[in-house]
């Protein structure tokens, strides 16, 4: 089912954490994290585009994973690289990155 990540309570976490969360016990972190909505907080290192056309927002993880982000509809101008953002989305699982989907740029 479709959920609005807008509305639905998420779980604050800082993209380090999430990354070495994952790194340090997947199955773990898995129940912590897998399919919930987060909010999570880190520098931006890079910006793309995937095979649909859609943004994705890489957050600094632990230096060897990061946080790929796929972003719904357009994203801010104000969204740069090594710039702090927080983002929004529901965690999908990890695949050397943490990947979240569904996300939306949260202004502070």
């Amino acid at each position: 089912p479709h959920r609005d990540v807008q509305h639905i309570k998420a779980i604050p976490v800082a993209a380090l954490k999430l990354v070495a969360d994952y790194e340090t016990n997947e199955a773990l972190a898995n129940n912590e994290y897998l399919d919930k909505v987060l909010e999570i907080t880190g520098e931006i290192i890079e910006i793309s585009k995937n095979q649909k056309g859609e943004t994705v927002i890489s957050l600094d993880g632990t230096g060897m994973g990061t946080v790929r982000c796929t972003m719904e509809g357009t994203v801010q101008q104000e969204v740069k690289t090594k710039t702090q953002a927080t983002v929004r989305g529901i965690c999908t699982g990890y695949l050397t990155d943490v990947i979240v989907v569904r996300g939306i740029n949260q202004r502070k």
